[in-house]
């Protein structure tokens, strides 16, 4: 049973449909909640007699629809029984996954059957791949949420904030030359409170960049999240995950590996480092810009790395 965390319906139809000339059936994505019955009987007087029926169905993949039975009783008048029900709408979207986690399936056995997945060492451009590896997962924006500068640096001083020593006093301490005759105790207290706040200062402004960092990231990449599987690195849409960003955080610690379809978009031959490699832009490189400034984000993180694939997540998945 495959535990899937991320799947791209849309291309994943896209290369059924082209495998199967066309797609039979189709999915859907509906949000109400409700589940409504009725049933009417009604008499009505009249010379005629027969039995009647219809039978009205819904043109969606899903059951749903109308059915009504009625008869004539003679002269005496025609009484019909009408019933009708909606289907829950929520449970479309439970149904449609499932048969979305089916027809990946499908799709991974028809690319086997028709060769076209192709191996490491061999991969090229728009080539389809199916590997599997561990992988590091990124969110910027819940990357940003985390370095929180002031609480880091609130509860680092706690301690010394205790002893009711400021760190100017101690600094005018620690600066003196040592004296015997001096109060070893202050001095030792002194140092430590200085030491201290030394430390704490170096650590708050290192996450204070990279909270700067991480918010121009969570702006750059809206609505998309990184993941690296070995030498894979791609850019996931989070509508299409099926775990919160937290959780997928929190699983990359496991040594579980996962499973991957991806289309190669090509190999990483250049990292600009946004100091010794940036190119002279002009209105005919203004397309690169976002790149760069990608490349100077995930290179400085240690992400990217140049010899690294760059591909198109199409599934992500446990097995």
């Amino acid at each position: 049973m495959k535990e899937i965390i991320y799947l791209d319906t849309e291309i994943m139809n896209s290369l059924l449909a082209q495998l199967d000339e066309g797609l039979v059936h189709s999915f859907t994505l509906e949000n109400s909640g409700e589940e409504t019955e009725s049933e009417e009987i009604q008499t009505t007087r009249g010379k005629e007699s027969g039995i009647t029926a219809g039978v009205k169905v819904s043109t969606g993949m899903l059951p749903g629809g109308e059915f009504s039975l009625g008869t004539n009783l003679g002269n005496s008048g025609e009484e019909a029984n009408n019933y009708s029900k909606t289907i829950l709408e929520g449970q479309k979207d439970i149904l449609n996954k499932a048969f979305h986690d089916y027809s990946l399936d499908l799709l991974i056995k028809k690319l086997t059957e028709n060769d076209l997945l192709t191996e490491n060492g061999k991969l090229k451009e728009s080539d389809l791949h199916l590997g599997e590896s561990k992988y590091r997962f990124y969110d910027f924006n819940l990357i940003k949420k985390s370095l929180n500068a002031d609480f880091l640096e609130n509860m680092m001083l706690d301690d010394v904030k205790k002893t009711g020593m400021s760190y100017e006093t101690a600094k005018k301490i620690v600066s003196k030359p040592y004296n015997p005759s001096q109060d070893q105790n202050k001095r030792t207290l002194a140092e430590k409170v200085y030491e201290t706040h030394e430390q704490t200062q170096h650590v708050v402004n290192t996450i204070s960049l990279l909270n700067k960092m991480s918010d121009f990231s969570s702006d750059l990449l809206d609505r998309l999240v990184v993941i690296k599987a070995n030498d894979k690195i791609g850019l996931l849409k989070k509508d299409m995950l099926r775990e919160s960003v937290e959780s997928l955080t929190f699983r990359t610690d496991k040594n579980r590996n996962i499973r991957y379809l991806v289309r190669i978009l090509g190999e990483k031959e250049i990292v600009y480092d946004g100091i010794t490699n940036m190119p002279m832009l002009d209105g005919d490189s203004l397309d690169i810009i976002p790149t760069m400034m990608l490349d100077i984000i995930l290179g400085n993180f240690n992400i990217i790395k140049k010899g690294d694939v760059l591909v198109t997540p199409i599934a992500i998945y446990y097995e």
